[in-house]
Order: C-alpha cells, then sequence, then structure tokens
C-alpha cells in the first residue's frame, strides 16, 4: 500500500469521528491555523503534522475516495469518516512497515527543514572540497542567508577543518545510528562532497523501489531526528548545533500568535492587544493557547488557578477524553479558554483548537 493510504487510514483512526476531512486536510498540508496545530498535539498526530505538503485536495479525495470503495472506512456523517473493522485489522497488519514515520515531528519543524538542509549540505559539501584543496567547486545551494551562514563559520586553517570534519562526521554519525537504515541512507547519498553529486529524491526512489513520497519523508525523518538530537542534548552536537541551533529553538507559532505574545511580554493585557491589533476574541483566545503550548516560560496562572490547573489534569489522564465537552461538563465554573490553557500547558501535548 502507498504510504498516502497509510498515513491517512491511522489518522482518521486516531481522530475516529471527531474531525471532518478539511481538517485532516490541513494537518497533513501544514496549514497553519490554531485549530490545525493544536489537533496534531491533542490527537497524538504531531508527526503527521505538514507530512503531504504538497498534496492537492484533487488527490486528497481521489484518496478518501479509493479508501472508502476498498470499504477500509466508512461514512459517519457528512464529510466525517472511521476506519472499519477491515481497515482496522489492515493497519494493524502493515503497522511496522512505515516505522521511520514517528521519528518526524512536522508541527515544530517542518518551517525549518529547507533552510536547515541547505546550511548543512552546502557546509558539508565545502568541508569535504576543502579537505582535498579543491576551492574551485559549484556549490549545491545558492541562497544567500545559507552561503553567508556558512561562510561565518567556516574553518580558516587546515588543521581547524580537519578537526570539525572529524567532529561533524562523528555528530551525524551518531544520529543516523537512531534511524532506520533504509532513511539513513537515502540521507547521506542526498549531501555533496568532493568528485560528488548528492543523489536526487527520484535517483533514491529507484534505488531503494520507494514512492517519491516516502522517499522524501524518510529523509525528513532524519532531518528530524538531527533537530530532536541538538535540542535535547546541545552540548553533544558542536558543530551542528553551530550551524542550524539558532532555527530549532524558535517556538513553533503562526505570525500573528508571535506578533500577540510580543505585546504580551511588553506586559499589555488582552483587551489592548485586541484594540491594537483589531483582533476578534476567539482569535485572542487562539493565539493565548498557541502560546502556552509552545512557549514554556508562559505562564496561564494569569487564567487559572492552579487547584483548578491539577483538578483538570487529573481528569484528563484519568479518562482520556478527546473533545473539550465532556471536560466541561465535569468542571462548570471553567470556561473553555481555561480548559484549553490548562490542556495545552500539559506539556504541550493536548492542546485544543474549538469546544468540538
Amino acid at each position: 500500500m502507498d504510504i498516502c493510504f497509510a498515513i491517512m487510514m491511522d489518522i482518521l483512526q486516531k481522530v475516529d469521528g471527531s474531525r471532518k476531512c478539511s481538517g485532516i486536510y490541513y494537518i497533513l498540508t501544514g496549514k497553519k491555523t490554531s485549530q490545525s496545530l493544536s489537533d496534531s498535539q491533542w490527537f497524538k498526530i504531531d508527526h503527521y503534522y505538514a507530512s503531504l505538503k504538497g498534496l492537492t485536495l484533487d488527490d486528497f479525495n481521489s484518496i478518501i475516495d479509493e479508501l472508502y470503495t476498498d470499504e477500509l472506512i466508512k461514512l459517519k456523517e457528512d464529510n466525517v469518516f472511521v476506519l472499519t473493522k477491515k481497515g482496522a485489522t489492515f493497519l494493524e497488519e502493515i503497522s511496522g512497515t512505515y516505522s521511520f514515520i514517528e521519528k518526524l515531528n512536522g508541527l515544530k519543524y517542518a518551517s525549518i527543514e529547507q533552510r536547515c538542509w541547505q546550511i548543512i549540505t552546502l557546509f558539508v559539501q565545502s568541508l569535504s572540497n576543502s579537505l582535498y584543496n579543491n576551492f574551485d567547486f559549484s556549490p549545491v545551494i545558492r541562497e544567500r542567508e545559507a552561503a553567508e551562514k556558512v561562510r561565518i563559520l567556516f574553518p580558516r586553517t587546515e588543521q581547524q577543518r580537519k578537526h570539525v570534519a572529524s567532529l561533524l562526521y562523528n555528530e551525524l554519525n551518531a544520529v543516523l545510528q537512531e534511524c532506520d537504515s533504509e532513511c539513513a541512507e537515502i540521507f547521506v547519498k542526498k549531501l555533496s562532497g568532493y568528485n560528488r553529486v548528492g543523489h536526487t529524491f527520484e535517483q533514491s526512489a529507484r534505488e531503494w523501489g520507494l514512492s517519491r513520497v516516502e522517499t522524501v519523508l524518510r529523509f525528513r525523518s532524519v532531518l528530524h531526528v538531527i533537530f530532536k538530537s541538538i535540542r535535547e542534548q546541545p552540548e553533544m552536537y558542536h558543530v551542528l548545533n553551530s550551524l542550524i541551533g539558532d532555527f530549532i529553538v524558535v517556538p513553533a507559532l503562526t505570525k500573528s500568535a508571535m506578533q500577540t505574545y510580543h505585546l504580551l511580554k511588553k506586559e499589555k493585557d488582552l483587551q489592548e492587544i485586541m484594540k491594537i491589533r483589531n483582533l476578534k476574541l476567539s482569535t485572542m483566545e487562539d493565539h493565548l493557547v498557541e502560546i502556552a503550548r509552545e512557549i514554556p516560560e508562559f505562564s496561564i496562572q494569569p487564567y487559572v488557578s492552579d487547584e483548578d490547573k491539577e483538578r483538570v489534569i487529573l481528569f484528563y489522564n484519568k479518562t482520556k477524553k478527546n473533545k473539550l465537552r465532556p471536560i466541561k461538563e465535569a468542571f462548570p465554573h471553567l470556561t473553555y479558554l481555561q480548559l484549553r490553557l490548562v490542556l495545552a500547558k500539559e506539556g504541550g501535548k493536548h492542546a485544543v483548537g474549538s469546544s468540538t
């Protein structure tokens, strides 16, 4: 089965009829709305966020139609599908086929992939050629920001270049040990070096007998392992961290929520921000949930008491309710915003975008 179908089925199983197809399409293609960002974490499908960036709506509908025709999914209500027993059984049978997907975290890293890869591959190519005293080569990346970053960080002496090359080799090797062997080889062969041009995705797809989509996802999974490794142990990845660490620490906020966050840091209250930015209350609340989820130092104490926070977390952990309404019924004195903030702050794992 094509990986696109497997991804779709897994998402439908996890969402379990709680979201319409349009919401799933936004998650798959990486549309940065408060709803899609929150749903990705609420249903624990953040690894699928932006996994199929270029998927057209027609292709998305074709996948749904084919799964429906094959009786792997069924219609629950208008534009809402769930897995059939046949679909659930089939999904379980292929569960180990695409285990590398668990390494992805599109929600955190999809927006920085291209910039980070450009810097890594240009640095590797430049370093490789310099070790063979070849300074007259055609760079694989000509993007100005990447070229400037590499120029600033590039070691000046031969001794320094050899030292950095050794460190970088060990760092990449450590990362690749955590990855599926096919993913690792696809990543390595995409790198360019001395007398070596990196493979295209099409070349790797033919070599491994994979679809282009799966090849790209395998490559991206390695990038995400690199990002995660740097984020968790920057001191262990000195070279990689110096190259791309600045991108990784940036929170995954929408542009609009970032503007709201900057105003909050200037001690503007909610009413002031709404007036300054001409925001509706619902939009302002969505921004607060995003910020609570993504910014560890952002406190929700001004909006909900510690006692209520602990009670909601305890209730969620006991019931694992995937909708806000049952939680609201259990805590009628709390607003939906307060509930969303608590769940967003709880490790950034359970944020939701609406009361549905």
